[in-house]
């Protein structure tokens, strides 16, 4: 680490932990916008403070954009597995979790802002689900994503590389989009959207996909939906509660966006009347907690999609 970057951790560590003391005092103070607890008050406060101060740079160093691979051979072996790995052509990678060949396949898009790639914590999430699948008797594998991050690559790069590993595993792998479900969280959330965009409308500049039958299902998971409004009621109510302010969300849609426009694939929002009628999936699901300064976005696009899709679609906000 050079010493400008150490330095920076230094400085920022050390004032995170006078957050943390300053937010444990203040805590009984602050009613309803608070945490729940004086711990979970303060450990809030010192995430936030952390995100909003750390450089992409220091981020990017702690958390390199190669990472993934590192933290996929260290599950693999710790699973007493080999490391199985897929390389498509236009420099796409993903890994297998779980069976390959079984039947039912979940396709992974992993969240991170598109700016921080995976981490150790959705490894183990897709795991505590595959476990739970096979506990119920049923088999299927995970082709988990590592798509290029905004500072390697311009959108719709990210959206041309989710398309591909759909494509890889319906046209390659002879995989029935039926026996398909993809599973996203925060920004994987959203890409499932684009990509699901992109199969009822295709994106000009990624080649199309046509699909025989409708994908399983979708699983978005604290969605974000990128949405250029700062005025919604939960960016107030819940920046005490949430660890994720408004601040890094901006600068990370900027990021992503680079020259291009919003447009119905990156801003879901903002899509036309009937933009969502017949996309191919039998149903979505939408998981959202109470206490995200993302609700009130998640929510505007649900009902949007909700009133103009002929599909089951569940949405459900914890505020646990």
């Amino acid at each position: 680490m050079n010493l400008q970057l150490a330095a920076g951790f230094g400085w920022v560590l050390a004032k995170a932990g006078a957050v943390g003391i300053w937010s444990a005092l203040t805590a009984p103070f602050q009613g309803p916008h608070g945490g729940a607890t004086i711990v979970r008050h303060a450990a809030m406060a010192v995430s936030r403070f952390m995100i909003e101060t750390f450089t992409l740079d220091q981020i990017l160093y702690a958390v390199p954009p190669d990472s993934p691979r590192k933290n996929f051979e260290a599950y693999s072996k710790s699973k007493g597995i080999a490391l199985n790995t897929v390389e498509l052509p236009d420099g796409t990678t993903a890994f297998w979790m779980g069976n390959p060949d079984a039947e039912r396949t979940i396709i992974c898009y992993p969240g991170g802002a598109y700016c921080i790639p995976a981490l150790t914590c959705h490894i183990k999430y897709v795991d505590a689900i595959m476990t739970n699948l096979q506990e119920a008797g049923i088999d299927a594998g995970v082709l988990f994503l590592k798509y290029d991050l905004a500072t390697q690559a311009p959108y719709p790069r990210q959206l041309a590389q989710a398309v591909a590993i759909l494509r890889y595993a319906v046209e390659t792998l002879g995989k029935q989009p039926s026996k398909i479900g993809i599973l996203g969280d925060s920004a994987g959330a959203h890409l499932i959207l684009s990509v699901l965009s992109h199969l009822s409308h295709p994106h000009p500049d990624i080649p199309a996909m046509s699909l025989d039958e409708s994908l399983a299902g979708a699983l978005l998971l604290s969605p974000w939906m990128i949405d250029s409004r700062t005025d919604y009621e939960s960016y107030r109510q819940n920046k005490k509660l949430d660890i994720i302010g408004l601040k890094p969300l901006l600068f990370w849609a900027g990021l992503f966006f680079g020259d291009a426009a919003p447009d119905s694939y990156n801003q879901p929002a903002v899509a036309p009347e009937g933009w969502w009628w017949d996309l191919p999936v039998k149903r979505i699901f939408v998981g959202v907690g109470g206490d995200e300064i993302l609700l009130d976005s998640t929510l505007a696009v649900v009902r949007k999609i909700e009133v103009r899709i002929a599909l089951a679609l569940e949405w459900s906000s914890d505020s646990g």
